[in-house]
């Protein structure tokens, strides 16, 4: 179903195949079908999928990772002193071997995930930057432009007036024979 809004068909542009024969009434060349419009993505907007899909997949890795090492967490060497002040720190001898493992990942993952938004935080930053100054400078000499020129414009008409007046024509250059309606 097509409502008002939706585009015209456009003849079917993916390649020929080679149909069987003819049988009965149908026509030998078949033409083509007309089918809807269908935008080709461009390059950007697929870069733009493959990080937003590799950035979520580095969320729910890190979120998986952090979740699955709480539970193999046992830092039992850890020592903290609030009084004197000393503390024996964190390690990681207390954890397992697939512990030690999903750190490694979890770490890894943080890293891509970092990778993957810090160009976007520049870009946002680098935007709002950009956006800013264009709305704090160009803005106003836009304004300044368009008051100048609405507080000039009547003598912009009488320099116009006169240009027209006296301008020299140029017919005269030309031949009689030249300007003559045959």
């Amino acid at each position: 179903m097509t409502s008002s809004f939706d585009p015209v068909p456009e003849p079917d542009d993916r390649p020929a195949t080679v149909a069987p024969a003819a049988t009965g009434a149908q026509p030998a060349a078949a033409t083509a079908a007309p089918v809807p419009y269908r935008p080709r993505p461009s390059r950007w907007a697929t870069v733009f999928r493959w990080w937003l899909g590799l950035s979520v997949v580095a969320f729910f890795a890190v979120a998986l990772c952090v979740f699955l090492g709480f539970q193999h967490s046992d830092f039992a060497p850890l020592r903290i002193v609030i009084d004197d002040d000393s503390s024996g720190g964190i390690t990681i001898n207390g954890l397992s071997d697939g512990g030690r493992a999903l750190l490694a990942v979890g770490l890894g993952f943080v890293a891509l995930l970092l990778l993957l938004l810090i160009p976007l935080l520049i870009l946002l930053v680098v935007g709002s930057v950009a956006i800013a100054i264009v709305c704090g400078v160009g803005v106003p000499l836009i304004v300044l432009a368009l008051a100048l020129a609405v507080a000039t414009s009547p003598f912009w008409l009488v320099g116009l007036l006169v240009w027209l007046i006296l301008r020299r024509r140029d017919s005269h250059r030309y031949a009689a024979s030249a300007t003559m309606v045959a």
